[in-house]
This record gives structure tokens, C-alpha cells and sequence, in this order.
């Protein structure tokens, strides 16, 4: 499993469970905006963080693991 594979699998069970970022975030405990970008890729959450979203979008341990590695936003 890779970062995209795990954005693929956030968003795709978004959408199958009608799930909004706002509710997210105050899950989390973050901004919608900070939970969003992190959500998509773009972001990084610590390990407390990256369970809660493990468990709101039935992620795999490898997937809770890869949302704790800093994104590479450079070219």
C-alpha cells in the first residue's frame, strides 16, 4: 500500500458512508482545513491522530502507519 492508495480509500469511503470533514476534524480535534489536506495527502497527523482516522475510514494498520510519514512536497 503507498500514500495514494490510502487518499483512495479515505475518499472512497467518504463518499460510500456520506462522511463529512468537518465531522472528521472535531474527531481529530484539528481544523477541517488541516484534517482535509492531511486527509488527501498533503498534511501529516501524529499517531493519536492517525488512529482516530483508522478507525472512521476502516483503515488498515500499514494505512494508519503512512499518515504518520511526512508528505514529500517537493519537485
Amino acid at each position: 500500500m503507498n500514500r495514494l492508495e490510502v487518499t483512495e480509500k479515505i475518499i472512497s469511503t467518504k463518499v460510500a458512508k456520506g462522511i463529512k470533514w468537518s465531522d472528521v476534524a472535531e474527531k481529530v480535534g484539528l481544523s477541517k482545513e488541516w484534517v482535509t489536506a492531511g486527509c488527501l495527502g498533503q498534511m501529516t497527523f501524529d499517531a493519536k491522530q492517525a488512529a482516530t482516522l483508522g478507525k472512521i475510514f476502516s483503515l488498515p494498520k500499514e494505512a494508519v502507519a503512512l499518515l504518520q510519514v511526512v508528505p514529500y512536497k517537493g519537485s
